[in-house]
């Protein structure tokens, strides 16, 4: 290959790549190809957690604490959740610390709903956004019924068979968090540290590392983080969704970066080489 050939690639137009990029995501969409898929530690804690509460006929909180910009990563951690929970039988009681988020949990909530045999006052409540975050929680340890007295729709919760005997948070058997922000933290300093109620986290995959600490202190039973985690969680239910293929676009692009990053490196060390062989040659024909 000449210096001359290895110089226009190394100056390829970026546009180049990206172009490529596209069409290994669309690509990736309509070729069909399975890729295996391990769940972590944190991921199966929350599974195994879900299955205890299940085990008791018990009460989770799942709060679906982000916005539309981070919908396309969280969404499919909360249907894979409400899935879980409904198909064992699991009480859920919605709601959402983000302003933008109400309808995004009510939209998912309705759908997931809809493929199982639950009734909601009976099986399931959502109760909507209401602000406060921090003190939002504490009041729901100190009088829940101070906190919410209706659901989302106005209807008294008195009235539904999930919370008509509710007190307190520290009568949920798990909470879950799926957030993009630092509502999660709210649950955990003003929520779990206070009443102590079980606590599982679901967030954007570049937050996920500053929960890990709090993974290891017990502080946080579950962690799943991004569309990745989200992918690992509807493997433990068996029900692949929009984490799974979603990750297969991801998992390619990632590959074919991977391979421009080889490709690149080769590039440049090849033509360091003719370079050095060629002022190698300029000397042996000066000496002669």
């Amino acid at each position: 290959m000449r210096r001359s050939t290895l110089k226009k690639l190394l100056d390829l137009d970026r546009r180049w790549i990206f172009l490529t990029v596209l069409i290994c995501a669309i690509g990736a969409r309509f070729v069909d190809f399975e890729l295996p898929v391990y769940p972590k530690a944190g991921v199966r804690a929350m599974y195994d957690k879900i299955e205890e509460v299940a085990a008791k006929n018990g009460t989770i909180i799942v709060s679906m604490d982000y916005d539309p910009s981070s919908k396309p990563e969280l969404e499919p951690l909360s249907r894979a959740l409400l899935r879980h929970a409904f198909s064992r039988k699991v009480k859920v009681i919605a709601m959402t610390h983000n302003p933008n988020g109400q309808r995004l949990a009510q939209t998912v909530l309705e759908e997931t709903a809809s493929e199982f045999d639950v009734k909601y006052g009976d099986d399931y409540v959502l109760l909507g956004y209401k602000a406060g975050s921090g003190t939002l929680v504490i009041n729901m340890g100190q009088d829940f019924r101070d906190a919410f007295s209706k659901d989302h729709a106005g209807k008294d919760l008195a009235s539904f068979a999930v919370t008509r005997e509710l007190t307190s948070i520290a009568q949920i058997d798990y909470v879950i968090s799926v957030s993009a922000s630092a509502y999660w933290e709210s649950w955990m300093i003003y929520g779990h540290d206070r009443y102590g109620f079980p606590y599982g986290v679901g967030v954007t995959g570049v937050i996920a590392p500053d929960i890990f600490p709090f993974l290891q202190t017990g502080q946080v039973t579950g962690l799943v983080g991004g569309l990745a985690g989200a992918a690992e969680y509807e493997t433990l239910i068996k029900k692949p969704g929009m984490a799974v293929t979603g990750m297969k676009p991801q998992s390619a692009i990632h590959m074919l970066l991977v391979l421009f990053v080889l490709f690149g490196n080769f590039v440049f060390f090849y033509d360091l080489v003719l370079k050095r062989r060629q002022e190698k040659g300029h000397r042996e024909e000066r000496r002669t």
